[in-house]
């Protein structure tokens, strides 16, 4: 430990190494260990990949300097009820998903409805980041539209559930969930029952230029991975900052997304880290059913 400080790269990540990867160089040296949380820049993330939207917050503040201080978009707020704002902010999100529409039909020959609920996750493929419990939800999901009337699906929100991700060559349990991924939108998008009102995509071939379209068209992004086991991650950073709601596990930057864009606003799932060990070991017991539920 011959260097000057020592950070982790999001506070429940600092947290973790002080507490119990590095608790004995903390006792000789409480000082040398701080937190840095990971960041991203708003010139690439949003200014750059969603014009439309930058060009309303411009409008509505009166100023680009939010993007290089995003503490001024806290001004905002001041027009959460503006109706006028929200044609605006609604017709950025429209154009940006038509753009991702036409993205999807290009490079998988599938078509989405841009009106539909655009549910993304978009990650390396792993399974602490836990997109089988995310393709899980989706054949459940399947499952209960096929159980409706045809009354009853009218009455449900179409959902578009987009996944995308590289899974490492030797990796092979990711790759069985990729193939999963594919083989159950092979069946839900060909039925003609449902999918009107569900789609499941998989996005080949992941990468930055991929995100920046994938990212201004999303709805709802889940950031599902098992508490304690995500240093920080920055996709959440960039969903928020794009107007996104979160669905996530209080892990990594997710607290710290939480606690900046308020308890309301953040759809809170599974346990929480300091809860995980113990269900683990309720898990190797034979108590817990399944690893999935924290």
């Amino acid at each position: 430990m011959l260097s000057l400080q020592v950070n982790g790269v999001a506070q429940l990540h600092s947290d973790i190494l002080k507490a119990e990867l590095f608790a004995d160089y903390v006792s000789i040296w409480p000082t040398k260990f701080q937190n840095k949380t990971n960041g991203i820049t708003p010139r690439r993330w949003i200014r750059f990949c969603n014009p439309e939207l930058s060009h309303i917050i411009t409008k509505w503040l009166k100023t680009d300097q939010w993007v290089t201080n995003l503490d001024l978009l806290v001004n905002l707020r001041q027009f959460a009820d503006n109706p006028d704002l929200h044609a605006e902010w609604e017709s950025a999100k429209l154009a940006s998903k038509r753009r991702l529409a036409q993205y999807v039909l290009h490079v998988t020959g599938e078509s989405i409805d841009p009106n539909s609920l655009f549910d993304i996750q978009v990650k390396r493929i792993h399974e602490y980041k836990r997109q089988l419990l995310n393709i899980l939800g989706a054949i459940y999901r399947y499952k209960k539209l096929k159980e409706m009337s045809p009354e009853q699906r009218k009455n449900t929100t179409p959902r578009t559930i987009m996944i995308g991700g590289k899974a490492f060559a030797t990796y092979t349990n990711a790759k069985r969930i990729v193939k999963l991924v594919n083989d159950v939108g092979a069946v839900v998008n060909t039925d003609p029952e449902v999918n009107n009102f569900l789609k499941v995509v998989f996005v080949p071939n992941y990468n930055v230029s991929v995100a920046e379209v994938l990212i201004p068209g999303s709805e709802l992004s889940q950031h599902i991975s098992t508490a304690g086991m995500e240093a920080s991650g920055t996709s959440n950073m960039k969903f928020a900052l794009n107007g996104c709601l979160i669905i996530g596990t209080l892990d990594g930057a997710n607290v710290e997304i939480r606690e900046e864009i308020g308890e309301e606003n953040f759809f809170l799932f599974g346990a929480t880290a300091d809860e995980v060990p113990r269900l683990r070991k309720e898990r190797d017991k034979g108590t817990v059913k399944s690893f999935y539920v924290l």
